[in-house]
């Protein structure tokens, strides 16, 4: 079981995700990613990093742009950039 900031981290990416790729919150979901969405592209990826270091006020490392793909893995960078 999750703990409840990690269930309102994800649901903050899942929004900042959808707003970016302008697709529906309903279409996201923890485990969605560049590999099974559609919109999450190579580019739109970029945007949506540049949406979470704008939200966040921190910047990513490319070590974090590479390799946070997933709504799981930019949930995970939420309390590091944040603290």
């Amino acid at each position: 079981m999750q703990e409840p900031s990690q269930d309102a981290e994800i649901l903050a990416v899942i929004a900042l995700v959808a707003r970016t790729l302008e697709i529906p919150e309903d279409d996201l979901g923890p485990d969605s990613s560049m590999l099974n969405t559609p919109q999450w592209e190579s580019v739109e990826h970029l945007n949506v990093c540049l949406a979470f270091e704008h939200f966040f006020g921190k910047t990513l490392d490319m070590n974090a742009i590479s390799t946070a793909t997933s709504i799981r893995a930019l949930a995970a960078l939420v309390p590091q950039v944040s603290a």
